[in-house]
């Protein structure tokens, strides 16, 4: 099981039966990912189940089994061009990661079978640039995981043709420059350019057809205020360093290096299965890009360019090593310091926590069915449509385990003073009060615990939460622009209260 508002809908939906067609009824706001979540009507049909702890069981193994693919294409890739050392290094940065843990430890994201289709795209296009045994084989790969790509998110459709775009003109260009252009090399590429041409043109029909006269609402976030859009520029950035500073660095050197070898007449930097690694990482950053742009700067959506710049940024990183040296140990420092913390606390709270989760919710409706007009004050959520989010979460699960006669309430903004004797205090670590192991020896003298299960886990005691903690104790005023004081993703835990 996940914690994920979404991967719960999903799951009613399966153990009730109804299939899943989000990546097609969403035309009001521009989306259109059509192939999207048919593996998980796939697995309905193949795997009927109404238990909702034996589903997850079968759609997280099928995750397992995307994952598995997705590194083995990737480890076999990067082993091509640097040492077996490297190449775990590369995939640990890949998937350490939070957007890599928020995609693959749920369902609801297409970004999971996406970036299988596109590992396979780039696996054809990399023996298509460098060798030419089998071009058909590969040449056939290309197109059938590009295309299949294509319609599990919109931007593939820019990237993948873009790409080839690039790579092609790219290939060209070296080899008239070299001397060493070959024809015959490149006929397979130009045809897998021509048949993803088409369904680039397929896709974008269906697009305009179906979706832009339905469209009411962009997808996009350009409401968003100048001060909102540079703090979450700035978080987009502080958890990507290795996208949106290593990567353009890596651009911007082997742009001099190629200037200075067109001056030069060095056709060492020309090489043509260089456009290969060129125009995969000019691709991934206007993928990344292309969200900027819209305004969105959700961690996930940009794990697919994750995949695409690993290749070339490995390779350069290896070629150009001494000029990126000490940036790369600044942006490996600043991943760790960031990113793996949250990545870390994430999956605590999103894998962990689960299973403990749904102990307390059969706990409270055996619970109810028992004490009839229970009252369930969730500590730390507050009536706003996200407190409202996990109210309907923790809702629906008491609802399946058969719970009766019960009202969810919060303290905020009526005080905790007001509690009746016999209510109930559940928290978690989704609570957005600031939690410390004080806090909850506290709770437990002032309340009669009656249910409590931890697990080990992770904090998120990075450096964004850090400096949190000095501005809610040292600048409070400044801390109210804070969206959760629960900073550290506290507690590793959940506990039920009762209001003696």
């Amino acid at each position: 099981m996940s914690f994920n508002l979404d991967d719960a809908l999903i799951f009613f939906n399966i153990i009730e039966s109804k299939p899943i067609y989000w990546g097609i009824d969403h035309f009001d706001k521009g989306r259109f990912y059509p192939l999207a979540f048919m593996d998980l009507n796939l697995l309905m049909r193949l795997f009927p189940t109404s238990d909702i702890l034996t589903a997850p069981r079968i759609y997280f193994f099928a995750n397992v089994v995307a994952f598995a693919l997705l590194t083995c294409v990737l480890l076999y890739l990067l082993m091509q061009i640097v040492p077996l050392s490297y190449s775990v290094l590369a995939l640990l940065i890949c998937f350490v990661n939070l957007g890599f843990v928020i995609v693959f430890m749920g369902v609801c994201f297409p970004e999971r079978v996406q970036v299988v289709w596109l590992s396979g795209y780039i696996l054809g296009l990399f023996f298509l640039a460098h060798k030419q045994k089998r071009a058909g084989l590969w040449a056939l790969v290309c197109i059938v995981c590009g295309g299949a790509s294509m319609f599990y998110k919109e931007p593939d459709c820019i990237f993948i043709c873009g790409s080839l775009a690039v790579f092609i003109g790219l290939r060209f260009y070296y080899g008239y420059k070299s001397g060493a252009h070959n024809k015959h090399a490149t006929i397979p590429i130009v045809i897998v350019g021509l048949a993803l041409g088409l369904i680039a043109c397929v896709f974008m029909g269906l697009y305009l057809w179906l979706v832009v006269p339905n469209i009411q609402k962009s997808y996009a976030n350009f409401g968003l205020k100048n001060l909102q859009v540079a703090k979450d520029m700035i978080n987009a950035i502080m958890y990507h360093p290795f996208l949106f500073l290593f990567a353009p660095a890596v651009l911007a050197v082997r742009v001099q290096k190629v200037l200075q070898a067109l001056k030069t007449n060095d056709t060492k930097a020309l090489h043509t299965s260089y456009a290969f690694y060129d125009a995969l990482l000019i691709a991934a950053l206007a993928y990344g890009a292309s969200f900027f742009v819209l305004m969105i700067f959700t961690p996930y959506y940009f794990f697919p360019c994750y995949v695409m710049a690993l290749l070339p940024v490995a390779f350069y990183t290896k070629m150009y090593y001494a000029h990126l040296r000490k940036l790369l140990i600044v942006v490996v420092l600043a991943h760790i310091l960031v990113n793996v913390p949250s990545a870390l606390s994430r999956y605590t709270s999103i894998k962990l926590l689960p299973p403990h989760y749904l102990q307390a919710t059969q706990f409270l409706a055996d619970y109810t069915r028992a004490n009839a007009g229970t009252n369930i004050v969730m500590l730390g959520q507050r009536s706003d449509p996200l407190g409202r989010v996990f109210y309907g979460y923790l809702e629906w699960f008491v609802r399946y385990f058969d719970g009766k006669d019960f009202t969810l309430a919060s303290p905020d903004p009526a005080p905790i003073d007001s509690l009746k004797s016999g209510d109930l205090l559940y928290l978690d670590s989704y609570t957005q009060a600031y939690i410390t192991p004080q806090i909850l020896a506290r709770l437990s003298a002032d309340y009669e615990v009656i249910f409590s299960s931890s697990y080990v886990g992770f904090y998120d005691v990075g450096l964004k939460s850090l400096a949190k903690y000095l501005l809610l104790h040292y600048a409070p005023k400044y801390a109210k622009s804070l969206s959760s004081s629960n900073i550290f993703n506290a507690p590793l835990g959940v506990y039920i209260y009762r209001v003696r």
